[in-house]
């Protein structure tokens, strides 16, 4: 039986009816959760807002997080409440969200997580599990970004096996952070609600051996984070998880060496008018939640401020060099997936000269040499726009850097890491923006401006769910009668999802750009 799972550290409940008395209740030990009945179809459990975690809250703030303290005595509850994580925005990328006062749903208080699950799962037990962590800069966002599970639900029923779907407070780091918090405590946050999994999915129906997480941007790049968790030195088998599925990773790595990550944990106590970390967590959640919004808020173009780092301990080493050295994790199986135009969201208009790029070199590298920023600008991404490279305009040439360097390069990281063993896929669709394959992925069965193309839409999701049931996208080919999904092998092969609809074509990511870019040589 296939369990898919849906894990959402950042909540907003799924559309559901009220809990009615006949359906289940589920003992966690530390407290009762009913399940209600989705309105779109009844044929599923909900169980939304569940605690993984203890509020993360007074001298808990800025420091890995505590299982769920017991809250039997409050009864059976049945998800009619809970919040998301404290939403912030740089001015270059939403104005409103960056200007905006905390919302009513906002909280510190935001360890929760939902599982959704077919009624037949939940009674069969023994399915595989999918948790979805989603994107947003690390700073923003709820699992609603990536819609419905009905869709992946209904694609892994197809083949018999039925699923249920689980679906910057946390991202401080550097020396001076570290004296008394503990850095990149959103991955601990994460890693706890994983390890949740492996302790409570089997009272869902689930296989706590049979996990598969998938997460795109911020999401995929956490995966890659914890997948390299330690510098893999804890050897195969101490992750929670067994499979990955990793949606453009997006992650900037400026440093390693802690000086930087120094300068904005400065800046956010500046805004939090405090000295330490130990008196910020004597502060209220609305000074601090306008702390983290005011320094989120000025961040250069293409920046989201706040995001995982080198910490010497759960990050041992920056993404790409992690992956070069094989400081991971190798007993994982992994899709790996690119869109074909990331960076254009991230890339300022008005970068409409050749200068542009070295500018925006030296505000992501600060501490760059000008030979190195001389050898980006003018050997790696040369001002030529005679058709000779793949950009002809100053824009396209920044935009492409961007893309490379920040998100899709990081795909090819972990196909090559894994020994060219997993599955890579590129979408093609026009324009190809940075998320534009995740309404596919989430696709329920209605067509809009999202989702173009109903087929590709549920063969996307027919490979996911074949993977996740089975390690291999190519499982249930008899039943779907899909294209073969090759492997990544030596000669980069990609699943192209293009406007002709499924092709096979060589990774454009396999170039010395991202070859470069992996060795780390400007950290």
């Amino acid at each position: 039986m296939s369990l898919t799972f849906l894990l959402a550290l950042v909540c907003c409940a799924l559309p559901v009816i009220a809990a009615t008395s006949t359906a289940p209740v589920v003992d966690l030990g530390y407290a009762l959760h009913r399940a209600t009945i989705p309105q779109e179809n009844s044929n599923y459990y909900s169980f939304p807002w569940i605690r993984y975690a203890a509020p993360p809250l007074g001298k808990l703030r800025f420091s890995a997080p505590q299982p769920p303290l017991n809250n039997r005595s409050a009864g059976i509850q049945d998800g009619s409440f809970g919040w998301i994580c404290p939403q912030a925005s740089p001015l270059w990328n939403n104005v409103t969200l960056a200007n905006a006062p905390p919302g009513p749903n906002e909280s510190e208080d935001c360890l929760f997580l939902d599982v959704f699950v077919s009624k037949e799962t939940f009674k069969r037990k023994n399915a595989n599990v999918i948790v979805w962590i989603h994107g947003g800069g690390y700073i923003r966002r709820d699992k609603t970004e990536g819609g419905s599970s009905i869709g992946l639900l209904e694609r892994s029923a197809e083949h018999s096996e039925g699923a249920v779907f689980l679906g910057g407070f946390g991202f401080l780091n550097g020396p001076l952070f570290q004296k008394s918090g503990t850095a990149n405590v959103g991955l601990h946050d994460q890693r706890l609600a994983l390890s949740w999994v492996q302790r409570y999915i089997h009272l869902f129906g689930g296989d706590p051996q049979r996990v598969t997480v998938i997460g795109e941007s911020a999401g995929a790049g956490s995966i890659m984070h914890h997948i390299a968790a330690y510098g893999g030195e804890r050897g195969p088998g101490h992750l929670p998880f067994h499979q990955v599925i990793c949606q453009s990773a997006a992650l900037h790595n400026p440093t390693s060496a802690g000086y930087l990550e120094d300068d904005v944990t400065r800046q956010f106590l500046a805004a939090a008018n405090v000295c330490s970390i130990d008196e910020a967590r004597k502060l209220t959640s609305e000074a601090l939640m306008a702390a983290n919004k005011a320094v989120v808020r000025v961040a250069p173009y293409g920046l989201y401020t706040f995001q995982p780092n080198v910490d010497g301990d759960y990050v041992k080493d920056v993404l790409g060099v992690a992956y070069l050295t094989g400081r991971f994790d190798h007993s994982i199986r992994a899709i790996s997936a690119h869109n074909s135009n990331e960076g254009f969201g991230f890339t300022d208009p008005a970068a409409t000269n050749s200068s542009a790029l070295a500018t925006y070199m030296r505000i992501y590298f600060p501490h760059a040499s000008d030979a190195v920023i001389d050898f980006i600008s003018n050997k790696l991404y040369p001002p030529i726009y005679d058709g000779s490279q793949p950009w002809t305009t100053p824009f396209e040439r920044l935009n492409l850097l961007i893309s490379e360097m920040m998100i899709a390069c990081n795909s090819r990281y972990l196909g090559t890491g894994l020994g060219n063993t997993t599955y890579n896929y590129e979408y093609s669709v026009p324009p190809g923006f940075h998320m534009d394959d995740i309404p596919y992925t989430f696709f329920d069965g209605t067509l809009n401006g999202a989702v173009t193309n109903k087929t590709m839409a549920m063969d996307l999701q027919r490979y996911i769910t074949a993977f996740a049931a089975t390690g291999n996208p190519n499982a249930f080919q008899k039943e779907t009668a899909l294209p073969t999904f090759a492997r990544y092998g030596s000669e980069a092969t990609l699943l192209n999802f293009n406007t002709s609809y499924i092709s096979h074509i060589t990774d454009p990511l396999k170039n010395d750009r991202c070859a470069w870019w992996q060795k780390g040589l400007l950290l």
